[in-house]
């Protein structure tokens, strides 16, 4: 889900934004997935295993503060808390 024009944008910048941007329920793999096709928008290369990577910090930083909560083991399920 690329949203915006597409830019150069590194893999945490990108990974950041689509957890900022997320709606109420989401998951890794889903969030992971948007994060890639934004740095491949932005004319860099696919790759999932970075991105599910650099997702993973930005959400376990959210809730961390408190912003979502992070639901377990499997692929990990995402509710926003705040906005």
């Amino acid at each position: 889900m690329v949203t915006k024009e597409a830019k150069k944008i590194g893999r945490a910048v990108a990974a950041i934004q689509v957890v900022s941007e997320m709606g109420d329920k989401s998951t890794l793999a889903k969030l992971a997935e948007d994060s890639d096709e934004l740095v491949v928008a932005g004319g860099g290369k696919s790759n999932l295993g970075d991105a599910t990577y650099h997702v993973k910090r930005a959400l376990e930083t959210a809730e961390a503060f408190g912003l979502v909560k992070l639901v377990r083991p499997t692929d990990v399920s995402v509710t926003r808390v705040k906005k």
